[in-house]
């Protein structure tokens, strides 16, 4: 043959991997594409709409992913269902669901008070709540300079609020604090996520997903309950015929935010375990840009020269803690 001694196998390895990288490609896409539109249309329901109870939204969330985790595991068996292996396992699930529905609450609540651009900047500081709380809670050390582009981080963070600040609109400083308090959760629920799918008790995407959709869908329901009953009964009861919106564009709007917040969690989920932590910061943050460009061009957001400055210096921050990452000490 052309190829002798194992051609046909490279060619058939070559194929494969290629095969792999377009599916890690399409993936990808369809966590951007899922993510922002998530993102854009919680805007559009709490800024716009005047659904401002952002913990039924993101039980509605969780109870949506609950019906598609148990849909594609238990009735079309695309999944293999596994079980939790033990009590500890079992609690570090729990805590995944406190971290991710205190997050998710938090980045839906500060959208009534602040613009999507300004949630998607602090967010690009997660590296720096990683680290720290990777060490805190794992002991995991990293290299002077991962550190250093911290530093980075968070001084292009610091200056993309004091140039939102000048800008005046769509700043609050309870805006602020709810979009930090959602960054700090994530980072949180990051090194946890990472630990549960790839560490010693490792449980494959979607059974993670599901198990702790579950808990987080009853902890965001009571929590709703308590918080939010009364004036949700109170907007039921309420005319909002001089809305500026149709029924059925609200009403469709808030059956696909949930079934699209699936995908999102999911393709979350699936990055994470089909690549390093490394690869999914670059992900995130790529996807971040994208949502800055949409928040202007959609909601009119308004970004000041140096919120801008400040999260380009941000952004130069995490490709120095990806490289100083990447680099074996």
């Amino acid at each position: 043959g052309k190829y002798p001694g194992g051609g046909e196998a490279y060619a058939s390895k070559a194929r494969r991997g290629g095969k792999d990288a377009l599916k890690f490609l399409a993936i990808v896409a369809l966590y951007y594409w899922s993510n922002s539109f998530v993102i854009m249309t919680n805007k559009q329901l709490i800024g716009r709409m005047g659904f401002n109870f952002p913990i039924f939204l993101t039980s509605l969330h969780m109870a949506t992913t609950v019906g598609f985790s148990y849909l594609m595991i238990d009735v079309l068996k695309v999944f293999q269902k596994q079980t939790v292996a033990c009590a500890r396992q079992r609690t570090n699930i729990r805590w995944l669901a406190i971290q991710f529905a205190v997050s998710l609450w938090c980045g839906n609540w500060s959208l009534e008070y602040i613009d999507v651009s300004y949630t998607v900047m602090v967010g690009a500081t997660t590296p720096f709540f990683v680290c720290i709380l990777g060490f805190v809670f794992f002991n995991t050390v990293y290299s002077r300079s991962v550190y250093a582009s911290l530093v980075v981080i968070v001084g292009g963070a610091l200056v993309t609020t004091y140039g939102k600040a000048l800008g005046g609109k769509g700043f609050t400083l309870v805006g602020l604090f709810l979009t930090l308090s959602s960054t700090f959760f994530r980072g949180l629920k990051t090194v946890w996520q990472g630990y549960l799918l790839q560490g010693e008790q490792k449980m494959s995407s979607p059974n993670l997903l599901r198990y702790m959709a579950t808990d987080a869908m009853i902890i965001l329901f009571l929590l709703g309950v308590v918080m939010e009953s009364g004036s949700l009964y109170a907007w039921l009861q309420s005319e909002t015929g001089d809305a500026d919106y149709g029924f059925w564009q609200f009403a469709s709007l808030l059956v696909v935010n949930p079934i699209t917040a699936y995908g999102a969690n999911y393709t979350q989920f699936l990055l994470i375990q089909l690549s390093s932590a490394l690869s999914f910061q670059v992900i995130g943050n790529s996807k971040g840009v994208l949502n800055v460009i949409a928040g202007v061009l959609i909601f009119g957001d308004r970004v000041t020269g140096l919120a801008a400055a400040g999260y380009m210096i941000t952004l130069v921050g995490v490709a120095c803690y990806v490289r100083a990452k990447s680099v074996k000490v």
